[in-house]
């Protein structure tokens, strides 16, 4: 696996999946130069090893991770 980057839910632990400053601002900036680019590099195997190690913490981010931004 590349190099790890924290889930979105620790590098913003008070932020939920449909939190508006994903859409702009900082986040936003973090979430699109580094969190997809990178989680994009990922094969669905290795995701699903991230995953494991790192757990969503409710049903909302785990359907995050693994239908709209698999």
């Amino acid at each position: 696996m590349p190099t790890v980057i924290e889930p979105p839910w620790i590098a913003y632990p008070d932020n939920e999946p449909t939190w508006g400053g994903w859409r702009q601002g900082y986040a936003e900036a973090w979430l699109l130069r580094t969190w997809f680019p990178w989680w994009r590099t990922l094969t669905n195997e290795e995701k699903d090893r991230y995953l494991l190690q790192y757990p969503p913490p409710d049903e909302e981010w785990h359907i995050y991770m693994t239908q709209y931004w698999r």
